[in-house]
């Protein structure tokens, strides 16, 4: 027996030392289980029934037994997942919904199959005007919460004019940001109930829109309907008869005549390519723009009310503003010999590095000006104190933007105009306009929602006329015209950066940029677009592009 017993835990050792603690742990657990189950069928003890009670017993059993099988037999009839979500009238509408649907499906379409580039060309106006359209269909019908979105149409209208005329770097890959953005704004607020024009432009969100649930209601909305099958099934059979036909005709048409291949083939330029991306993208494209339309036409928000803010520390107001105030006062001292016409250089400078030196310095300081008026007066409730001081910055502020101007001038006097320059110097000219409108609503004492309703309106229209405006043209006209006399000072290198824009004026003062090529050689070779392809077709580039050809 002892024998036994050594042979055993030697076993057990070996095995130990194979498989370590996780086999012992095994072996125990079930010869627990093994042992557990032998006591309970030995020791269990059995309740004696009659036989009258054991049928009625089985009688009850099988009753239950037919019972809970019916119950889930029903159950599994209704197992359709209803989410306990309500949808708005409009995503109720089977029109809109359905155009939601369509205009979702061909935005993930545009995106993913069509060849587009970077620069905007046909297809992007497209994709601008399919977003746009629930808007205008919703505002047109008069079925906006917000009545100050269909102000903002103009300048998104203006923009994709400009996107499709101007050339230059801003309009063709800074522009479509700045549209994408206002587009969401107005969207998001759409159904919002605001009391200013700013808040159009200030989207509050909400985190509490199930996506999942809002969406399988949305659709359930859309397909599942008793009462609509038979349309269904009539717009289904009609599609079906239709669809053979319209490809037996484009496949004859196609092959008899060239003009018409070659246009079919211009318009549905595509990349039908399979690419393992399109797994992810396609349904990711398409459940994004359809859920972004269903977020923007769910969500309903009351912000008519104005917030009532607590009024200013005086104390602290004026300690900062003060000491502020002191600072720019001194520094506009010292420039008081420039901003007033007289010789002003600092030592070891020349001049063109005294008028660089600055400006963009000095626009910085005008904004961070801005930012702290517009704090201030947020809560500002009419105090002397800080009218006095608030105003005396503005001023100083102004004078410290027209000393930015004048260096402005002077440099571009020495040196020629360049794009970024201009675009400064006409940022510089927003800024002072809205410190002169500051002053004026401190010393009136005018509700601050009507000061950011002034500068939104202001800030749409000063964006809306710059890009409107042809600044490469502008550009090469101010340094051709500057330096005609003497052509060696003519920096041809800033004029090659400048886009097809600047062409006509190029071409009118006979300006060649490379003296081993002519000019259209020269734009042939560095050309953005091919205007044969409805994808990257431009009519601004390929207008000029035709004209000089």
């Amino acid at each position: 027996m002892e024998e036994l017993i050594n042979r055993l835990e030697e076993k057990i050792k070996e095995q130990f030392q194979k498989k370590g603690f996780g086999w012992l742990i095994w072996v125990v657990t079930i010869g627990f289980i093994i042992l557990n189950s032998i006591l309970s069928i030995l020791f269990k003890e059995k309740p004696k029934i009659e036989p009258k009670e054991r049928k009625m017993n089985e009688v009850k059993v099988d009753i239950k037994k037919q019972e809970v099988k019916r119950e889930f037999k029903k159950k599994e009839k209704d197992i359709k997942y209803k989410p306990n979500i309500t949808l708005t009238p409009l995503l109720k509408e089977k029109k809109f919904a359905w155009s939601l649907f369509g205009i979702s499906f061909i935005l993930m379409f545009i995106e993913n199959f069509l060849n587009m580039d970077k620069y905007v060309g046909g297809w992007h106006i497209v994709l601008y005007i399919l977003i746009l359209t629930p808007l205008f269909y919703l505002a047109f019908t008069n079925q906006l919460k917000n009545p100050h979105t269909k102000w903002f149409f103009i300048p998104l209208l203006v923009m994709i004019f400009d996107m499709f005329y101007y050339n230059n770097n801003f309009v063709q890959l800074i522009v479509p940001i700045f549209f994408f953005v206002m587009v969401w704004s107005l969207y998001i607020t759409s159904m919002h109930n605001l009391h200013s024009l700013y808040q159009t432009l200030m989207p509050k969100l909400s985190w509490g829109f199930d996506i999942i649930d809002n969406m399988i209601a949305f659709l359930s909305n859309l397909f599942i309907r008793e009462s609509h099958k038979k349309i269904y099934g009539r717009i289904a059979l009609a599609l079906l008869i239709t669809i053979p036909f319209l490809g037996v005709f484009i496949a004859l048409l196609f092959s008899a005549d060239s003009n018409f291949s070659s246009f079919i083939e211009k318009i549905l330029s595509f990349n039908i390519d399979f690419d393992s991306k399109y797994i992810l993208t396609v349904p990711l494209y398409f459940f994004l723009y359809l859920t972004f339309f269903l977020y923007s036409f769910s969500i309903k928000k009351d912000r008519s009310q104005r917030e009532n803010t607590p009024s200013l520390d005086i104390l602290i107001v004026g300690i900062f503003l003060g000491m502020i105030n002191i600072l720019f006062i001194t520094f506009i001292s010292l420039q008081m010999p420039f901003l007033f016409g007289g010789e002003y250089l600092t030592k070891g400078l020349t001049i063109a590095e005294f008028a660089r030196e600055g400006f963009f310095q000095l626009m910085m300081v005008m904004g961070i000006v801005l930012l702290i008026f517009l704090f201030i007066m947020r809560r500002f409730k009419g105090e002397k104190t800080i009218t006095i001081m608030l105003s005396g910055l503005l001023i100083e502020t102004i004078l410290m933007g027209v000393v930015s101007l004048k260096k402005m001038y002077l440099y571009q006097d020495l040196k020629g105009a360049t794009v970024m320059r201009y675009y400064v110097e006409w940022f510089d000219y927003f800024l002072l306009i809205v410190l002169l409108l500051g002053i004026w609503f401190i010393i009136r004492k005018l509700e601050f929602s009507k000061l950011l309703n002034t500068t939104t309106i202001l800030a749409v229209l000063a964006f809306s006329t710059i890009i409107s405006l042809n600044v490469d043209e502008m550009v090469a006209s101010h340094n051709i015209v500057k330096f005609k006399d003497n052509q060696s000072l003519l920096d041809k290198n800033a004029l090659k950066n400048l886009s097809i824009d600047a062409l006509p004026v190029i071409s009118k003062y006979n300006i060649i940029l490379d003296n081993n090529r002519s000019n259209m050689d020269w734009y042939r070779i560095y050309k953005r677009k091919e205007c044969d392809s409805f994808s990257e077709y431009h009519i601004g580039y390929c207008s000029i592009l035709k004209n000089y050809d």
